[in-house]
């Protein structure tokens, strides 16, 4: 039975023409702290419902506080962990990447969510760290089997560890072993696009782009969503490469152009008028 409760929240989170995803995370705040874009999520999150994204990334907070404006919106992926990583390099980072559970696929289940996300990192200076790393990844993969929760399984190489996080070799490690430990969907780093299509054309999993700091232009952002998409990504999760642009509501409109393949998009994304990046 749980296998038909997985189909059906897989299907709420990828749009029925396309078979992609353009989902927003909003789960910053847990990890770092209010940031600029999102330091009020209200106003944020009603921008993103009436864009018509597929899928959101929240924390149970979030969810608890904000939950009305999301009803007869996009799917939800509930963040069930906690972790240190973004911090590093700041005033209140560590030396290593330190995360924990905080929420359980049981809980998901009671406030509505179809599907859960969790990190799976690698590469920590400290082996403990990773280790800690698969053992949560392994419980909550054992929970979404149990209950028919979709397991997103953010995978991706630790800040300040030994490893470049868009080295490919890294990037395809980090991948397969996330499909093994049984992810349902994939979140990891983008790296160059012929090594990309490789990695996502053998995956056990579909993958989405993570999109990392804001760039600089929105025309960066849609060139970069291209280059993934054309690449075979199942679909973008970007964060500050949305609610940090001038124009959210344009941004997400020119995005889901892209990731879905509209007619109207024929030619270069880049090359439309475009407001302040």
């Amino acid at each position: 039975m749980s296998e038909i409760g997985k189909a059906r929240r897989l299907a709420r989170l990828l749009n029925k023409n396309s078979g992609r995803m353009l989902c927003v995370p909003l789960d910053h705040g847990m990890q770092v702290g209010p940031i600029a874009g999102i330091a009020d999520p209200a106003p944020l999150i009603d921008i993103v419902v009436e864009a018509g994204v597929d899928a959101v990334i929240v924390n149970p907070g979030m969810l608890l506080r904000h939950g009305h404006r999301l009803a007869g919106g996009p799917a939800v992926i509930l963040r069930l962990d906690q972790t240190t990583m973004w911090r590093h390099g700041t005033p209140t980072g560590y030396a290593d990447t330190h995360s924990r559970l905080v929420a359980t696929v049981e809980e998901a289940v009671q406030m509505g969510a179809e599907a859960v996300i969790t990190y799976l990192f690698t590469c920590n200076n400290r082996p403990e760290e990773e280790t800690k790393s698969f053992e949560t990844a392994g419980i909550v993969a054992s929970e979404c089997r149990k209950w028919g929760v979709v397991h997103v399984i953010e995978a991706m190489a630790a800040k300040g560890g030994f490893a470049r996080a868009n080295d490919p070799a890294v990037v395809a490690m980090n991948c397969r072993m996330a499909g093994e430990l049984g992810a349902d969907m994939i979140k990891t780093d983008w790296c160059e696009p012929e090594r990309f299509a490789d990695i996502a054309r053998q995956s056990l999993a579909p993958i989405a782009v993570a999109g990392g700091p804001a760039l600089a232009t929105l025309a960066g952002t849609l060139q970069f969503a291209k280059d993934t998409i054309s690449a075979g990504a199942t679909g973008l999760m970007f964060g500050r490469n949305v609610f940090q642009q001038a124009d959210v509501a344009a941004t997400l409109a020119r995005l889901a152009d892209v990731v879905h393949d509209r007619s109207e998009l024929q030619g270069d994304p880049c090359a439309m008028p475009l407001g302040a990046g």
